[in-house]
């Protein structure tokens, strides 16, 4: 079963077993800033960005850590551990918009799936910018995979009825859709999705039924997230 995140005022180098660091714990989440659109396509994803709940988060990372919303020249989002920021593109919320909204047009689906799929795929995105900060903070070398597990940990944690659509629309993106990096991949999608559904087999059955994790992972995925949450250290154990 997934934890709650009570404990992360933790320092994450205690946490993932890096060497202490001086800075203590930061006393809040990661405060949210969102800058002026430059063109009305991007605020329109400003606004959306804004409206959901992608960047709600209890995570208290060891140092504090800010999370800025911009116009940005490529469709992405980056954690920049010098300036302790993780910046997200307004081209990357409008790219992820246009995609999922396109395939949901394709399956004849409703707005309000189309609105859950985008809001998952942003809380996604966010969540494993917020793993690169949280590995980095703790002293290891920085890590796609290492991120994308961080956040599949986190996610389930914080924010629990999120895993299903997130496991669905990092899926959906997989299936051939370019520009959007290292979260569709295909091979980090079934990762990802295996970690979440691990967590609760029972309350995230619909993962391994949609087939968003392989049928012969499935079985192994609730002992893949008891390792990732135990490679992690007591940021995940000393939870509820």
């Amino acid at each position: 079963m997934p934890h709650s995140l009570a404990a992360l005022a933790l320092s994450m180098a205690s946490a993932l077993g890096a060497a202490p660091t001086p800075s203590p714990p930061a006393a809040s989440p990661p405060a949210v800033r969102f800058e002026p659109a430059g063109s009305e396509r991007a605020e329109q994803a400003r606004r959306l960005l804004k409206e959901s709940d992608a960047l709600r988060t209890k995570i208290r990372p060891p140092r504090a850590v800010e999370v800025v919303a911009r116009d940005c020249d490529g469709r992405s989002a980056a954690w920049d551990a010098r300036e302790s920021r993780i910046t997200i593109c307004y081209s990357l919320v409008d790219r992820l918009r246009s995609t999922l909204n396109g395939i949901s047009e394709t399956e004849e689906a409703d707005a309000r799936t189309a609105g859950r799929r985008v809001e998952a795929a942003l809380t996604a995105f966010f969540h494993h910018e917020l793993g690169h900060a949280l590995g980095t903070l703790g002293g290891l070398p920085d890590d796609a995979g290492r991120a994308d597990r961080l956040a599949a940990l986190t996610l389930v944690a914080d924010r629990p009825e999120q895993a299903i659509p997130a496991a669905e629309a990092r899926h959906l993106l997989a299936a051939g859709h370019a520009g959007l990096g290292h979260l569709a991949g295909e091979e980090e999608s079934a990762t990802f999705a295996c970690l979440l559904y691990g967590a609760d087999p029972v309350r995230n059955a619909a993962i391994a039924k949609g087939g968003w994790v392989p049928a012969d992972r499935a079985p192994s995925c609730a002992a893949e997230y008891q390792q990732a949450r135990s490679d992690a250290g007591p940021l995940i154990s000393k939870a509820r």
